[in-house]
């Protein structure tokens, strides 16, 4: 390891690009130390009863450490996953590849023409490693939603989600049967068969959400990464080669401290060759930014960091129906997976319905439901919405009251391909005592983001009537605010040809900086208008694609990981078994004519190796 370093790399965030990225340099070579600010979660932890905040919520100044943070600011609210697997813990699970034309877009294309084909290797190894498999498990909801396809005129969009979960070899049994490890050979974690709760964003209990930990995280603990949970990085330093250059060439200094503690936060410093930021993007970017703007101790960053942040364009739209059967008998809607199914109402807007767990009651309390408001005109939404309250006020006092709702509830996330942006920017607010922080804004001439989509209402009405009758309706707070809501955020640290217009180049490499990455959604360019957990592993693993073996002795003793024969439903055109990563490497060579990364001795000076490193991804 060397008497100048703790660690080779030191990745910051255990989510979908933290995990990917720690996995695949262990096995190049690299000692690797992963932080989590959030605990580490046992399945048997995450928590029956959502009114739980302690374990729901993480707000660690309140006393509340659970594994779903929400940011709230004047433009965005913004809901994430905390703790050891990052997002992976309360996701929904839901795995699609966004359409061609995305990559078309300028943001992705100015880059490369060809992303689409420099990334389908790597999707279908994520979607390995994800074990995931068609949904074929649907129930009333599912059917009103089909319904609703059908008329608008849209049937032939309809389908149901291809989403990372063990299914039961008998879809009707959700008894939770064990089933050895079914996807790597006997060398992963056993496993159980989904009960379809629909508890997947409050935490998985059954140990049938294949989350990080029971993947990437798991092989890499193998390989003898270390992960310290609880732990969050307040500084980056590049460190002063002989020259006094501070390019990264001799390496950083984190300072870190317990994300836990109110007191004794026990602050000390790591130092390492190289950094991978995968915090996600109200992680990563604010803490890029006070490293530029504050502590001026990575100053030459682009001026793009926290450009055009994205929310996927998104909006909620909440149902609470009936969801009667043929028979006309009114039916709960609880069991299943929380996403199942989708449909395009037209071609820029998708609709996936999420349900709940029967003890997903706090969960609808945190949408706060009220009658559903179109836009009319120039007369703001704020002030129809207040003419619909007092036109029914018994109706949004029924809504509003979330007891009993979370069985019958049906939330629409509606996502659009047209871009529409934020950007982030260091600012010291006068309600914080002027402290540095940061802060979102719009600027002239963007498009502004929106959380009224008219085709999404129209949807909307149709369902509730499919559904045998019920109420839809606005989250009150996109109404006053004019904030959507989003788990989906993207952007801030785009992948670019040069500083002018990215952040990173297509390894994740901060321009102007050797050996420090950026891993996480912060890196996707545009608008993907489907969730984008798939993507992100895809970049990752694309971006790994770029770093040469560190240490080949250390490399050469490190045990591929090796497939089981897919499971019926599994989705991947990395169809086969053994070691799938390194056929997926074979494709993308092939794909983009590119030749593999030099090696970096570990025997080298440490400045030539990192140079070398730099030079093989350049």
């Amino acid at each position: 390891m060397g008497a100048d370093f703790d660690f080779d790399q030191v990745v910051v965030g255990s989510g979908f690009g933290g995990a990917c990225s720690a996995l695949r340099l262990s096995e190049k070579g690299y000692r690797v130390l992963v932080l989590e600010k959030g605990k580490r979660w046992r399945d048997k932890d995450f928590s029956q009863n959502s009114w739980n905040y302690r374990k729901l919520m993480w707000a660690p100044s309140l006393g509340l450490l659970g594994n779903i943070q929400m940011t709230i600011t004047r433009k965005i609210t913004a809901i994430r996953g905390v703790g050891v697997g990052g997002g992976s813990l309360v996701y929904a699970n839901v795995h699609m590849i966004p359409k061609d034309e995305i990559f078309a877009s300028k943001p992705w294309s100015q880059v490369h023409p060809d992303w689409r084909q420099r990334l389908e290797p790597f999707y279908g190894l994520a979607q390995r490693m994800l074990g995931t498999a068609h949904n074929e498990y649907t129930n009333v909801a599912d059917s009103a939603l089909l319904k609703t396809a059908t008329a608008m005129g849209r049937k032939h969009t309809f389908e149901t989600v291809n989403t990372g979960v063990l299914f039961p070899e008998d879809v009707n049994d959700n008894s939770g049967r064990g089933r050895g490890d079914p996807y790597f050979a006997g060398d992963g974690p056993e496993r159980n068969d989904c009960r379809f709760c629909a508890g997947c964003i409050l935490g998985c209990r059954h140990n049938a959400k294949n989350t990080l930990e029971k993947n990437y995280l798991w092989f890499a603990e193998r390989n003898g990464v270390e992960i310290r949970p609880e732990t969050e990085v307040i500084r980056i330093n590049a460190l002063p080669d002989q020259n006094g250059n501070r390019d990264g060439g001799a390496g950083y200094e984190l300072t870190v401290q317990s994300a836990t503690r109110w007191f004794r936060k026990q602050r000390h410093t790591i130092r390492t060759r190289g950094v991978v930021l995968s915090a996600g993007v109200f992680g990563t970017v604010p803490l890029l930014l006070k490293a530029r703007d504050v502590d001026g101790t990575l100053p030459d960053i682009s001026r793009q960091l926290g450009r055009e942040v994205r929310t996927n364009s998104e909006t909620l739209i909440m149902n609470n129906c009936e969801f009667k059967d043929e028979h006309g008998q009114s039916n709960e809607v609880s069991d299943g997976l929380f996403i199942s199914s989708l449909f395009d109402p037209d071609d820029e807007t998708r609709i996936e319905i999420n349900r709940f767990p029967r003890y997903g009651d706090a969960c609808i309390a945190m949408q706060s439901a009220v009658p559903l408001t179109d836009a009319k005109g120039r007369i703001p939404r704020q002030i129809l919405l207040l003419a619909n309250l007092l036109r029914h006020p018994l109706k949004a006092l029924r809504m509003l009251n979330p007891i009993g709702k979370a069985p019958k509830t049906v939330v629409f996330l509606v996502m659009q391909t047209r871009d529409t942006f934020i950007h982030m920017t260091s600012q010291r607010k006068w309600y914080k005592l002027f402290r540095p922080g940061w802060a979102v804004r719009q600027e002239p001439g963007d498009t502004p983001l929106s959380n009224y989509f008219p085709v999404a209402h129209e949807a909307a009405r149709h369902y509730v009537a499919a559904a045998g009758g019920g109420e839809a309706g606005n989250v009150l707070t996109e109404v006053l605010t004019g904030a959507p809501t989003t788990a989906h955020l993207i952007g801030g640290v785009a992948i670019g040809s040069s500083p002018d217009n990215g952040v990173v180049d297509d390894s994740g490499q901060v321009f102007g900086y050797r050996n420090l990455r950026v891993i996480d959604g912060s890196l996707v360019p545009g608008n993907l208008g489907v969730n984008p957990s798939l993507t992100i592993l895809a970049l990752a693993e694309y971006a790994m694609t770029k770093i040469p073996v560190f240490d080949e002795t250390r490399a050469a003793g490190i045990k591929p990981i090796r497939f089981s024969k897919p499971l019926p439903g599994q989705v991947s055109r990395l169809n086969g078994e053994g070691d799938l990563h390194k056929q997926a490497m074979s494709r993308s060579l092939a794909n983009t004519g590119a030749q593999a990364p030099s090696t970096a001795s570990v025997s080298t000076a440490k400045s030539a190796d990192i140079k070398m490193t730099d030079d093989a991804i350049s």
